[in-house]
């Protein structure tokens, strides 16, 4: 007990001793996340300049070793960091994550300004990152073993699914030329840091994002479990200030868990050692006690401390319904969302509903220290609030109408599937008229999904050309030709280097619509935007050949010579093309010029 008149150890007024200096290990740990930075942008530079390296070291790697047999040096960085939290706790989180480092970023530039994050407390929330663990690491594995059995029984439900990929063992996968092939665009990369980082810590906490979020953490909260490594107290020294768990970012009650355990024993801990900084009595410390799992079960007084939370039950069923409804509305929207943004976007939409429930239904209301509503009035920044509420669900429910469109399109695109060359080559047969309708039915949603500017009503649309392109298939498939072209064409238009099949396709449609000069024509006109492509020089090459037979087999050698004589920029002086403009030439009595294209075939041979 202190003494009257004084305040109490631990509280505003009493000074530490002089060892101990407050903030230490922050600064510590801001040297070492600094240095994870370096590593990343060295790693970075090591890729632009040499055009190879290391695959990306980051645990999200590991699904494609889990899904495809891709051991990279992600999943082995993420085995050896979860091995390592079982001896030493969950040391990772604190020290080395990059959304760690992100997060206490924006929570120090914010307490710059006067804004100090406090956590919000959900029992259910809590649950989500064990749910995105499963449905990243091992759902692809459950599929894999139980899909084959499940196609049998209900085979209608499993359309609903990806389809399972087939399993083809272990390879190698420690180098890649392609360092950003599995990250999103910087159009994407630039919001989830903001989400991710200032709004998330700014709604949930300075480690919003870690608590509610994190899939990564879901594992090292189990092996922080049987870890002997932990914050240890000494409680002949402890006064029940409360500093410890005021300063605590991790969202861990640890002046209550070090008074049951005379440890920390709570998972979350990320043993970053603010408290261990901030406690004025040197209680607290780094070291060996028991394993959480032991220390839990010791006995009926040693019992887990509860988890505290802002909300009723129903509260917390209400808000998780309405985050999974979020989540599901924004992951992979528009074919650029990721699981994680996905996520951060759906815990900011989840949380300002709830806060503005509160508004609606409460008379005194306020977020971080920033009253909202006092004694039933509204201030600016409450108005502003249920402003933001409405513009999030507003934007969610379109997010949610655009992944519906996009499923229902995916859908009548899957029983459109036909091979182009039963559309566009001649001689063959009408598609089924099931078919057909399939594929008008897939314009009208892929249609939707344009963005609002171009008659649609997406917010964006998918990166690149996927939609144009797809348009251009459906209405191919559709037989509306026109619509087609006009598709492709603008799918060209808007990248600087046109894909394989799109350039074969359009160069197929061309020549039926338009005939064989329109596709000469045209085929030039690519050659000098694009050069020499595959596609290109493929289509060129069964343009002339075709050209060649129909004009000899019409008794026209000197045509057909003119044909083949037209192929040579674009393939090449092969020794089997001249042989044939040989042939022809002396089938037309052209013998001077045949006799100079023979002795042309004999130099390219004594060179190989």
């Amino acid at each position: 007990m202190s003494k009257a008149g004084k305040p109490k150890k631990g509280c505003e007024g009493f000074q530490r001793p002089s060892h101990r200096q407050p903030g230490r290990s922050g600064r510590r740990r801001a040297l070492v996340l600094g240095f994870v930075h370096l590593l990343i942008a060295g790693h970075l530079l090591h890729w632009w300049i040499t055009g190879s390296t290391l695959s990306p070291i980051e645990p999200s790697e590991s699904m494609y070793t889990l899904e495809n047999g891709e051991v990279n040096a992600g999943f082995i960085f993420f085995i050896l960091a979860i091995r390592s939290t079982a001896i030493l706790g969950r040391w990772f989180c604190g020290w080395a994550c990059h959304m760690v480092a992100l997060q206490d970023l924006c929570a120090w530039m914010m307490k710059k300004i006067g804004i100090t994050p406090r956590p919000f407390r959900s029992r259910l929330l809590g649950l989500i990152p064990f749910f995105l663990a499963f449905y990243m690491f091992l759902w692809p594995t459950v599929k894999r073993w139980t899909f084959p059995w499940l196609e049998n029984m209900v085979p209608t439900w499993l359309d609903f699914f990806t389809p399972v990929q087939a399993w083809r063992g272990f390879s190698n996968h420690l180098f890649v030329d392609d360092f950003w092939a599995t990250f999103p665009s910087w159009i994407v990369a630039i919001p989830f840091f903001f989400i991710c980082g200032f709004v998330v810590v700014y709604l949930l906490g300075a480690k919003g994002f870690c608590t509610y979020g994190c899939p990564y953490g879901a594992f090292f909260n189990a092996a922080d479990r049987v870890s002997p490594l932990r914050i240890v107290a000494d409680m002949s020294l402890c006064e029940s200030c409360g500093l410890c768990t005021a300063n605590c970012t991790s969202n861990v009650q640890i002046s209550k868990e070090i008074k049951v355990h005379q440890q920390v024993v709570d998972p979350g801990c990320m043993k970053c050692l603010d408290c261990v900084d901030v406690c004025p009595n040197g209680v607290l410390s780094f070291g060996i006690g028991e394993p959480g799992i032991l220390a839990n079960k010791k006995s009926p007084e040693a019992r887990k401390v509860s988890r505290k939370s802002n909300l009723s039950w129903v509260g917390e069923i209400s808000v998780s319904i309405l985050f999974i409804l979020s989540w599901f509305a924004w992951r992979g929207v528009y074919e650029q969302i990721p699981l994680l943004m996905a996520t951060g976007i759906a815990l900011t939409v989840t949380f300002l509903s709830w806060k503005s429930f509160q508004l609606l239904t409460e008379k005194d209301v306020s977020l971080q220290q920033q009253p909202l509503r006092r004694s039933g009035k509204y201030s600016i920044a409450g108005y502003v609030t249920l402003a933001l509420t409405i513009l999030t669900l507003g934007v969610t429910a379109s997010a949610g109408q655009t992944r519906w469109q996009m499923r229902q399109a995916s859908l009548q695109m899957e029983a459109a599937s036909v091979n182009l060359d039963d559309v566009l080559l001649p001689g063959r047969p009408p598609l089924p008229l099931k078919v057909q309708e399939s594929a008008l039915q897939a314009i009208t949603h892929l249609t939707s999904l344009l963005s609002w500017t171009r008659g649609g009503e997406a917010l964006l649309e998918p990166s690149g050309t996927k939609l144009a392109e797809r348009l251009g298939y459906m209405y191919a498939v559709a037989g509306q030709l026109d619509q087609a072209k006009e598709w492709w064409d603008s799918a060209l238009q808007q990248t600087l280097v046109p894909g394989h099949d799109l350039i074969l396709r359009l160069g197929q449609l061309i020549e039926k619509t338009e005939g064989p000069g329109e596709l000469a024509l045209w085929l030039d006109r690519s050659r000098e935007e694009w050069g020499l492509l595959p596609a290109l020089v493929t289509l060129r090459g069964v343009l002339g050949q075709k050209q060649a037979i129909a004009a000899a087999q019409s008794g026209q050698p000197l045509a057909a010579a003119r044909h083949l004589e037209a192929l040579i920029p674009w393939v090449g002086e092969s020794p089997g093309l001249l042989d044939d403009l040989q042939q022809l030439l002396e089938a037309g009595g052209e013998t001077e010029r045949a006799q100079a294209v023979r002795e042309q075939i004999r130099k390219i041979n004594l060179q190989n």
